[in-house]
């Protein structure tokens, strides 16, 4: 097993996995696994040769299935917001935004920052360029241009890490002392996948680009190993119920469009706070400070 134990180091064939429901979309012979401690979630089988993320296919994918993706300008807007109030209390000029894509994020943070990337797809490195950002192939490179920043962010990327490890040690030389390390992943125990274990969201979701799925728990223990410390350790609940219902109900993405008035406001709001609450949302959120 190529991935890490969060909270021991070393590969994680140490940990006492479960079988789970679901297998891999784009490979359905290789099924899901669990940690029993942490419930951390990986592949059942090691896929890392058959990703390549210089060549694009991440990107490509996530492209296709736009239309089952929240609103770009809701997700801007609230990472946006949130940052703006982190940045007060390190008094932050500067921003490195780590799997930064083609931009869009540098773009938001341009107006109140200095912002950098890093983005290992050529592609979208070359169109992040081309609107004048700063872009590195790899934190190791931006490390060998002696960057120092205050903050660095890490929207759905860490979930890509087969040696998170590594990457989170080059991320700690990258910030000054007190910056900030910001994460924003797909949450393991979501409740499409821990609850109502939806047959339909799970075969969908899992993915050969997504090696790891973290808890609160795995999460935490994984950062803290490497030095950081936490400040914050929440959930964010980017698809409303009328997703949920959509997909219980027909099996499919989309519903927060296709069911976009079918539930009101408030029982909506309601029902996210639950799933905040008891840490089954979909997405984690993780504000996490260099000492």
């Amino acid at each position: 097993m190529k991935i890490e134990c969060p909270s021991k180091g070393g590969q994680a064939d140490i940990c006492a996995w479960k079988q789970r429901k679901g297998q891999v979309r784009d490979f359905p012979n290789v099924g899901v696994v669990q940690c029993e401690e942490c419930k951390l979630v990986t592949h059942a089988q090691d896929l890392s040769r058959d990703v390549n993320y210089e060549s694009g296919s991440m990107h490509n994918w996530a492209a296709e299935c736009g239309h089952s993706l929240p609103g770009a300008e809701a997700d801007t807007l609230r990472r946006v917001t949130a940052i703006d109030n982190l940045a007060i209390s390190v008094k932050a000029d500067s921003i490195l935004d780590f799997g930064c894509g083609s931009g869009g994020m540098l773009s938001a943070f341009a107006t109140d920052f200095r912002v950098i990337g890093i983005e290992p797809d050529s592609g979208a490195r070359d169109t992040a360029t081309d609107l004048g950002h700063t872009v590195f192939e790899s934190a190791e490179t931006a490390l060998v241009n002696n960057l120092k920043v205050d903050i660095v962010t890490l929207f759905h990327v860490i979930e890509h890490f087969y040696d998170a490890t590594v990457e989170l040690n080059r991320i700690l030389k990258l910030l000054r002392p007190g910056g900030l390390l910001v994460i924003e992943t797909p949450n393991s125990m979501d409740v499409l996948l821990s609850k109502y274990e939806s047959e339909e969201f799970s075969n969908f979701t899992y993915w050969s680009h997504h090696p790891m799925l973290h808890s609160h728990k795995s999460l935490e223990q994984l950062v803290k190993r490497c030095g950081f410390e936490i400040l914050q350790n929440s959930g964010v609940q980017r698809y409303d119920l009328n997703n949920h219902l959509y997909w219980l109900s027909k099996g499919r993405p989309g519903g927060h469009e296709v069911w976009r008035d079918f539930v009101s406001h408030g029982p909506a709001v309601a029902y996210e706070n639950f799933l905040i609450d008891q840490e089954i949302s979909d997405t984690l959120w993780m504000v996490a400070r260099k000492p």
